[in-house]
């Protein structure tokens, strides 16, 4: 017997992909307010949380994508328990942000390296690296530009709002690039000392 699907099953997952559709036009929308209120608003609502757990929250919903398209996630961070505080949600929306920026960048297969270190006795590094169309100098000096990525780049609030949360959390974020071989984002955030 050939199993042909029937018609609930297909309406089940129109229904899905509806659903998937409709979450993203939801998440989209909240990513543009909270632009626009983070502006305006910039209260953190600040608790101590693993930068790792953090980090590996946004491997998980990249998992798939990035299986699917051939892109290796290789993380280096050997039990690091670095905590650092932090507004849980927009720091995750940052991260998202960049290595979103990681995954659009790779054409084909490629690799996403993520790790984090310590950067002497009072900041953690962490460094999100792609094997993607890296970026011209002028690129670069451009990109946490809203003006720049939305008009010109079409690569929407991504990289200016990451760097945006980034500072409110008295961080910097330095980038390293050159066409044809892919890019570094380089997140330095203050880390709460031991008592």
């Amino acid at each position: 017997h050939e199993y042909i699907p029937d018609d609930t099953e297909k309406g089940e997952k129109l229904q899905t992909l509806t659903n998937v559709i409709r979450d993203e036009i939801k998440r989209l929308n909240g990513i543009i307010e909270e632009f626009l209120t983070f502006s305006r608003n910039r209260r953190l609502e600040l608790q101590n949380f693993p930068i790792v757990e953090a980090l590996q929250k946004i491997i998980n919903l990249f998992g798939e994508e990035a299986k699917s398209r051939d892109i290796i996630i290789k993380t280096d961070w050997n039990n690091n328990l670095t905590t650092v505080l932090m507004d849980i949600n927009k720091m995750q929306q940052a991260f998202l942000n960049l290595f979103k920026n990681a995954m659009e960048s790779i054409s084909g297969s490629g690799t996403i390296a993520i790790s984090v270190e310590a950067d002497g006795m009072d900041r953690v590094s962490i460094k999100i690296s792609d094997t993607g169309s890296g970026m011209t100098p002028e690129e670069m000096e451009q990109i946490f530009n809203l003006e720049y990525t939305t008009k010109e780049k079409g690569l929407g609030l991504g990289l200016p709002l990451a760097h945006e949360i980034i500072h409110s959390h008295g961080g910097e974020i330095r980038v390293k690039s050159e066409p044809g071989s892919g890019s570094t984002f380089e997140v330095l955030l203050p880390v709460k000392k031991p008592e």
